[in-house]
C-alpha cells in the first residue's frame, strides 16, 4: 500500500507491506528495521534500527497526534484515493456534518463501544478499527445520538465504509 505522510510541512512516500505476518515500511528508498509493541490504547514501544523510543499515538480529526521523544507532531496520512480526490478538488467533501461515520482505512472492527439509542459527545469512543496490528480507535466526531451501527465486532471493512450514523442534535 502506498501513503503520503504529511508531517508539519514535510511530506513523505511510505510503501508498506506484510512480510511473514511482519509489516514493512519502506519511507523515501529507506527500510528501517520496526518493531512496535503496544503498551496501553494509545502508548507504544517502537524500536528504529535498534534504538528503543516511547511514542503516543491518538486519532485526530484529520491525522494522528504523535508524540515522540518530546515533541508532538501532527500527521496527515494519504492514500491513493485520497490524493485522487483532493486533485479532483473534492478534499473536503469526506467532512461534512451529516453524521455519518466511515472508515478512514481498511481494518478489523475488534471493538465497539456504542448502541443504537447511545447519547455521544464529540470525541467520545464509538469502536475500535485493527488494521497493520495497530488499535485505531474511531471518535464521535460530533455530539448526538447513536442512529444506526453498520458494522458488527469481527467485521472486516474497506476504508470509506460506514460504520456509525449519528442523529445531530
Amino acid at each position: 500500500m502506498i501513503l503520503q505522510a504529511t508531517v508539519a510541512d514535510r511530506v513523505l512516500q511510505l510503501n508498506i507491506s506484510v512480510d511473514d505476518g511482519k509489516p514493512r515500511v519502506e519511507i523515501e528508498g529507506h527500510q528501517p528495521q520496526l518493531d512496535l509493541v503496544k503498551l496501553s490504547p494509545y502508548s507504544y514501544s517502537l524500536l528504529i534500527d535498534g534504538q528503543s523510543h516511547h511514542l503516543s499515538i491518538r486519532p485526530s480529526r484529520d491525522g494522528y497526534m504523535v508524540d515522540l521523544r518530546r515533541r508532538t507532531y501532527h500527521i496527515c496520512l494519504q492514500d491513493e484515493l485520497d490524493l485522487t480526490i483532493e486533485k479532483m478538488g473534492l478534499k473536503d467533501a469526506g467532512r461534512d456534518r451529516s453524521g455519518h461515520v466511515t472508515a478512514p482505512i481498511p481494518g478489523l472492527i475488534t471493538a465497539i463501544s456504542v448502541r443504537k439509542g447511545d447519547k455521544v459527545v464529540a470525541g467520545d469512543q464509538l469502536l475500535v478499527l485493527e488494521a497493520m496490528k495497530m488499535e485505531n480507535e474511531i471518535a464521535a466526531p460530533m455530539s448526538g445520538t447513536i442512529g444506526a451501527l453498520h458494522i458488527a465486532t469481527g467485521d472486516t471493512v474497506e476504508k470509506g465504509a460506514r460504520l456509525v450514523d449519528i442523529h445531530v442534535q
